[in-house]
């Protein structure tokens, strides 16, 4: 549990570091939201695009800002990467105990939404991978290596990652949050309203899925979202290679008043996470946040943000009132 920054990847002969990409991995005890994001993306460019809305925060305001977006741009703003889901930790029992990674725990990750997949080619396994904690004099794990779970045919992992915890997280051990928008029965199957807030001490990551029309063409051959994204660009099908960017993510921050620091979408920087997730205006003078608590558990709690629905997977919150109070900028983060 935690927010994690990666500052290594190496994988075969290749490798990054967080001079390249900005990585926010926020992983409570049930859901995490992952975020990683170029830093060769013009941000600046794209943040002045979002100028001329009026402060408007609404999914079809981030379409047209796509919309406006040249063929290049639209290619360049696919090369990035979002996805949530659920982590189960197992350890495996093993004949050969001599084997360092037989002896280490083991994190499976299903992803739920992955920017990276698209519908004809869904994820074909779960994320699998070897926890190796780096010892630490205070008992707490601020450093940590994921180590591939397949390996090559030298039997070595195919590529491992270096995760350093970030400051503000209060070691996990402090402020938890996992929030997961309701879709309504009718709408049941429809993935375009599904939306994720995972929440660790003062860090907070969010995820909102696609908006698509219906009205996208099929692209069988194609085998991620980059491939989709040039082959509709290829094809002069811009509504296609837009729609399935319409997929946005982002992290911020509780000190800073909820506000958005990083975004896949970069026009939502500086902006309440809430006027984004929940389509709050802005404007109010109003809570952008109201629980309603029917009983002790907070499963039995509603968290409405804007006109949404929002179920509590998690919370290290016994008092609806304090949530609430924090989340609308009230409160602080150690009155749990």
């Amino acid at each position: 549990v935690g927010a994690w920054n990666r500052p290594l990847f190496t994988g075969k002969w290749e490798h990054s570091t967080d001079s390249d990409e900005v990585v926010y991995n926020i992983q409570t005890g049930t859901l995490f939201v992952d975020l990683r994001i170029p830093r060769s993306k013009p941000i600046v460019l794209w943040e002045n695009l979002g100028k001329g809305l009026g402060g408007s925060t609404n999914w079809q305001d981030s379409r047209q800002i796509l919309e406006s977006m040249t063929d290049e741009d639209l290619r360049l703003y696919s090369r990035q990467h979002v996805f949530w889901g659920f982590s189960v930790l197992t350890k495996e029992s093993s004949t050969n105990e001599s084997h360092l990674m037989k002896k280490l725990p083991i994190c499976t990750r299903h992803h739920c939404i992955d920017w990276n997949y698209v519908p004809n080619r869904p994820r074909p396994r779960p994320n699998k991978w070897y926890i190796e904690e780096k010892p630490e004099e205070e008992g707490h794990c601020n450093e940590w290596k994921e180590w591939s779970y397949s390996c090559d045919e030298n039997g070595q992992c195919y590529y491992w990652e270096n995760w350093d915890r970030v400051e503000g997280d209060e070691k996990g051990e402090g402020l938890r949050l996992a929030l997961r928008k309701r879709v309504p029965e009718k709408e049941a199957t429809n993935n375009s309203l599904d939306g994720i807030l995972v929440v660790v001490g003062d860090h907070f990551n969010y995820i909102l899925s696609r908006q698509l029309t219906g009205r996208e063409t099929s692209y069988p051959q194609v085998n991620n979202l980059v491939e989709m994204v040039d082959n509709a660009i290829e094809n002069g099908d811009r509504h296609t290679a837009v729609s399935y960017l319409t997929l946005d993510g982002g992290h911020g921050t509780i000190s800073s008043g909820w506000k958005i620091d990083t975004a896949l979408q970069p026009w939502r920087h500086n902006m309440n996470v809430f006027d984004c997730v929940g389509s709050v205006d802005s404007k109010s003078n109003g809570l952008k946040v109201k629980i309603a608590a029917d009983g002790p558990s907070f499963f039995e709690w509603e968290v409405l943000i804007g006109q949404t629905v929002w179920d509590i997977y998690e919370s290290s919150f016994k008092d609806a009132n304090v949530l609430e109070a924090l989340m609308n900028g009230n409160g602080s983060s150690s009155r749990l």
